[in-house]
């Protein structure tokens, strides 16, 4: 079974020129390179894009909160006594 093999591996190694192998490493190696600069090109749009919705949305909860105060200051103790609560619970 490994003779097939080897005789099939050595036809091989014989009918490739070497000068034609390192030109196609290069043709693979341009591509390759056009793939990431794209990859990187988009990455970095779809960051930027989700660096300004999470900046947006922060500035409104701010607005919000501010235009709300009292409403605000009374979810928050809301939530603390919610929390205060299971936490005596679990401790028991």
């Amino acid at each position: 079974m490994w003779g097939l093999a080897e005789r099939k591996t050595s036809r091989l190694g014989r009918d490739l020129d070497i000068d034609d192998l390192y030109d196609q490493l290069d043709v693979l190696r341009g591509y390759v390179q056009d793939l990431s600069r794209g990859a990187s090109r988009s990455a970095g749009e779809g960051l930027s894009r989700a660096r300004d919705f999470a900046s947006d949305a922060a500035r409104d909860a701010e607005e919000t909160m501010k235009d709300n105060l009292a409403v605000s200051l009374v979810v928050a103790m809301g939530l603390g006594v919610v929390v205060g609560y299971l936490l005596w619970r679990a401790s028991k």
